[in-house]
């Protein structure tokens, strides 16, 4: 079975018990795709998995923007910068890996490995 008809099974599988699409195929789960990468939808990844890439996101994506549109402009020196990026990073990323987690035990969804 190809990777685009386990993925198809697998959302599948996710829209029949009711969940959101935008929660089982986030944008940044959809620009890995179009860019290539072959990879389960998080509610099929472990829990590690969902909170390293989720945490390298936001620690980027949120520390960017924080430094464009509030930092920028103060004294702040870059060790602080660097430790409340990664805080929140790592704080979004261990709620959205904890969601991700317990929304795949709720649902009793199949794992990754048996759409074969």
């Amino acid at each position: 079975m190809t990777y685009e008809e386990r993925l198809e099974k697998a959302h599948e599988e996710l829209e029949s018990k009711g969940i959101w699409k935008s929660n089982y195929n986030p944008p940044l789960f959809d620009l890995a795709r179009k860019c290539g990468y072959k990879t389960a939808p998080p509610h099929y990844r472990s829990f590690l998995s969902n909170f390293t890439r989720q945490a390298l996101f936001f620690f980027v994506a949120w520390g960017c923007a924080m430094y464009l549109l509030v930092w920028r402009g103060s004294d702040i020196d870059a060790s602080f910068l660097l430790s409340v990026s990664s805080t929140v990073a790592l704080l979004f990323a261990f709620i959205m890996s904890v969601y991700y987690k317990f929304s795949a035990q709720y649902h009793h969804l199949s794992t990754w490995e048996s759409f074969k």
